[in-house]
């Protein structure tokens, strides 16, 4: 009979966690495995869901420590536990840590494990206040936050590294190529920095368009298109700088994009400068277009990309460094190519698809085998 696996998170956009949330469903033996997800009820995310299509669970989650929204807890865990309780899951997947406690309530009130995904930066005492020690297995994007979990509590035994994977062969091959220049009316000769992220501040944008100010100094007719969207604030707190940098016809906010490709296929360089980062799945995307990356020095971005080799990596928080980087790699096409031909053979080296999904299958078997043991366990202890 096959394994029914519920799959939670809790944010309505699209971004790197959501996309490859979206791509480990598909990619699940679905003989072994009936995936559904809960998500909040309406954006891109559930949209995207249901065009797999999956089955889909709405619900609202509230924020766990935020005193406004203490009400509402109590409503999500109910909702979930009424959920687990018609639908008979075998086991519950979070997809992001912050809702952790709702969905571990749910669970244990249940009696079904719970494995939770870590796919950001984060510190020992959110480990903590997010009971992350409780889970059935913790899956780390890399070795800085699995180490970073055990220093939170978190038992070693129970916290593994599982690189997120990407599968981007026959999409890379179908990629238009031109069609970016063409729509914002560049030439071929002007060349393009690129960043794909949400727009928050621990991406780093503001690092990133004082740089560019530097960066037209020397190479006037540079462009930088930035694919994203987020935290409406921040966006016009950037702005205000594009303007004060006299940046507009530079700077080309794009907004949310379906297809990411299609805008990296005519990137020089695609940029990454962010203050807090989990892993970075678009560095993979990056490297598997073959385009050259820079990008901070923190979290798991070292592990993903190798330095000097596929990326150039830069301290966070300086454009000056962010900007000297930049310029290097624009003004030396030959060092673009051999980063980008780095960066392919990296990513099918190291980061395939098939590879993380047998991992995450691994873990499902192993968790469910050891839920089965110790409520047998209990089971005979209580009949004695």
């Amino acid at each position: 009979m096959p394994i029914k696996i519920l799959y939670v998170h809790g944010i309505k956009e699209i971004g790197g966690a959501e996309t490859n949330l979206v791509a480990m469903i598909k990619g699940l033996d679905r003989v072994r495995f009936h995936p559904s997800v809960v998500c909040p009820p309406t954006g891109a995310f559930i949209e995207r869901l249901r065009a797999i299509p999956v089955p889909v669970f709405p619900v609202l989650f509230p924020s766990w420590r935020k005193v406004k929204d203490l009400w509402r807890i109590p409503m999500a865990v109910v909702s979930l536990v009424a959920i687990l309780n018609r639908e008979k899951f075998d086991l519950v997947h979070l997809n992001d840590y912050w809702w952790f406690p709702v969905v571990w309530l749910a669970c244990w009130k249940n009696g079904i494990p719970c494995v939770v995904h870590i796919r950001q930066q984060i510190e020992p005492r959110r480990v903590k206040q997010y009971w992350l020690a409780k889970a059935d297995r913790v899956l780390a994007i890399c070795k800085e936050i699995r180490q970073v979990g055990i220093e939170g509590g978190v038992d070693p035994n129970r916290i593994q590294v599982v690189y997120s994977g990407i599968d981007l062969s026959s999409k890379v091959e179908k990629v238009n190529r031109g069609l970016i220049r063409q729509r914002y009316g560049l030439n071929r000769g002007q060349r393009i920095i690129g960043a794909v992220a949400n727009l928050f501040p621990r991406k780093g944008y503001v690092y990133l368009l004082e740089a560019l100010a530097d960066v037209r100094k020397i190479l006037p007719d540079v462009q930088c298109v930035i694919v994203g969207e987020g935290d409406h604030g921040y966006h016009k707190q950037l702005m205000e700088i594009v303007n004060e940098r006299d940046l507009n016809s530079v700077v080309t906010f794009a907004g949310f994009q379906s297809n990411v490709l299609e805008y990296m296929a005519d990137f020089d360089v695609l940029v990454l400068p962010s203050i807090l980062e989990g892993f970075g799945i678009v560095l993979l995307e990056a490297m598997a277009m073959g385009k050259p990356i820079v990008a901070s020095r923190v979290g798991g971005i070292p592990e993903a990309v190798e330095d000097g080799v596929t990326a150039m990596l830069v301290p966070p928080a300086n454009s000056r460094k962010l900007a000297d980087a930049l310029v290097v790699l624009l003004e030396d096409p030959a060092l673009r190519q051999s980063m980008g031909e780095a960066g392919r053979n990296r990513v099918k080296r190291l980061f395939s698809f098939e590879k993380t999904i047998k991992e995450i299958e691994c873990v499902y078997d192993l968790v469910l085998s050891q839920s089965r043991s110790e409520k047998q366990g209990t089971g005979n202890s209580s009949s004695v």
